[in-house]
């Protein structure tokens, strides 16, 4: 039972309430067909061209394997900088090279962020000045590549002038392969490249250690000490520069896309065992909510008679899925976001096919548009504030304890996963809808009163407000207040 100090009823809602009608438009701008790389660039460059007070575009600190560019393109009131209380969200796409749906949806995203900021849609303007919203189109670039022209030198080889031209073959027929430009290229997979944390959680549960998140002196010694991932490849450049992009932001949500089936993932990717099985995190209900929000806003995710992909023979019909008990993955990105930082990420497949034509692109954005643009104002959803000390300073690395009421219980019950401060004192808790006692922890052991709140979200509003101020306590209380705190902290 975690000592009580003082308690405070908040009762976290959103102040304004929205209808809830789709805001993008239906027609694209840019989805008449598939784009290299080099266009895609491209249409970064006008954007920020176009929209200069709300973009800025950025590369990671390593380029791919081949020499490409990491490209994010950001949207924000203050584009170049962290805004204080103002979360940071992320979009990556086309980790795997030849499941390319996600980048294309994300370069029509930015070109539709952008005008519809400038002709002053309420709801995008509102979105942009309270969120930070960080885009990748491709993580894997040079798979991309690898995929289009592979596919259009099969076709040269097998019907010479059936097409003329790379783009003719990608609308007419995108890619018909399902594995080569999957790897980047050293052939090696991405999603199976992060350092594997999960085999560092169930090991410190099974032998009580009550070592939760933030994983890092792990992660750097599977990195720079092991060098070598799960399935024994060297880690690669793009691995490392997403892993460094993660731990060195504020990112409080975020989804990458992929292809293949039609289902959004959630953590764990992997069982304690690697065998398929229901792996939940401490937040799985935090997860279930938002998966399902997302497969809800999409146009046929869960309707149960949607055509079926081949994989695994699933059907998925409420549209959402544990990644272990699909199949499970070590070394992937959704759990190395959960295990290292603050960041909670889903995993979400858009469609049977990986490389369609691109004539059929259009039809994946009316599909979709609604949940990628509902599914940012997620960032929004439990709490934010400051953790200070007695003086009012900000304190940095302390820990957001978060205990749930379990109503069958009678009591509350500790969600083992923490969110820590970053140096301004910030923090950024999601939280589904219920009821909850929340503390805060100093680096030094010191603590704040309780915070009992009661969560209930609303779309499209920011989320509630709580600063913790740390207690300066006797030496007596201090001692007997750190044996209570060994039970459920480090």
């Amino acid at each position: 039972m975690f000592i009580e100090i003082f308690s405070v009823i908040f009762y976290v809602s959103a102040i304004n309430s929205f209808s809830i009608e789709p805001v993008l438009s239906p027609e694209p701008i840019h989805l008449h067909n598939h784009h290299t790389n080099e266009q895609i660039f491209e249409i970064l460059d006008k954007i920020h061209q176009k929209c200069p007070h709300i973009t800025h575009i950025y590369d990671l600190n390593r380029k791919s394997a081949n020499n490409t560019h990491l490209r994010v393109i950001v949207f924000s009131d203050y584009p170049e900088e962290h805004q204080q209380l103002e979360p940071e969200f992320k979009y990556v796409a086309n980790m795997h090279g030849n499941e390319v749906i996600g980048r294309e949806l994300l370069v029509e995203l930015a070109q539709q962020l952008c005008d519809l900021y400038l002709d002053n849609h309420p709801d995008v303007v509102r979105l942009i000045e309270s969120t930070r919203i960080h885009l990748m189109p491709t993580m894997n670039p040079d798979g991309w590549n690898m995929a289009a022209l592979n596919e259009f030198q099969k076709w040269n080889n097998k019907k010479p002038g059936k097409f003329t031209t790379l783009e003719q073959m990608l609308k007419e027929i995108g890619s018909t392969d399902w594995l080569i430009g999957r790897t980047n290229f050293n052939n090696v997979d991405l999603n199976r490249n992060f350092p594997d944390l999960d085999k560092y959680e169930y090991k410190y549960n099974r032998d009580h250690k009550n070592k939760f998140d933030h994983l890092l002196a792990e992660a750097s010694y599977e990195i720079n000490s092991k060098h070598l991932d799960c399935n024994m490849k060297p880690y690669q450049n793009e691995t490392i520069a997403v892993a460094n992009w993660i731990v060195n932001n504020d990112f409080v949500l975020s989804a990458n896309f992929h292809g293949g089936d039609l289902v959004v993932n959630y953590p764990y990717d992997d069982s304690n065992d690697h065998e398929t099985k229901y792996a939940p995190t401490p937040d799985d209900e935090l997860f279930t909510r938002i998966a399902s929000f997302y497969a809800s806003n999409h146009a046929n995710m869960t309707d149960r008679k949607k055509k079926k992909c081949d994989m695994i023979g699933e059907d998925f019909d409420k549209g959402i899925t544990n990644g272990a008990n699909w199949y499970p993955v070590c070394g992937g990105m959704q759990d190395f976001n959960y295990l290292a930082s603050n960041c909670f990420e889903l995993t979400i497949e858009l469609g049977c096919d990986k490389f369609p034509p691109g004539k059929q692109l259009k039809q994946y954005w009316k599909d979709n548009m609604h949940s990628l643009f509902e599914f940012i104002w997620k960032s929004h959803v439990g709490i934010k504030g400051y953790v200070l000390d007695t003086n009012d300073q900000p304190v940095a690395n302390a820990r957001i304890v978060v205990e749930k009421h379990n109503f069958d219980l009678g009591d509350y019950e500790l969600i083992k996963h923490h969110v820590t401060t970053n140096e301004y004192g910030e923090y950024w808790r999601l939280l589904s809808d219920g009821i909850y006692r929340i503390t805060a922890v100093g680096p030094d052991m010191t603590i704040s009163k309780n915070h009992e709140i009661i969560v209930m979200s609303e779309d499209r509003n920011e989320a509630q407000r709580i600063d913790f101020r740390l207690l300066d306590t006797s030496y007596k209380y201090s001692r007997k207040l750190k044996k209570k705190l060994r039970n459920i902290l480090v």
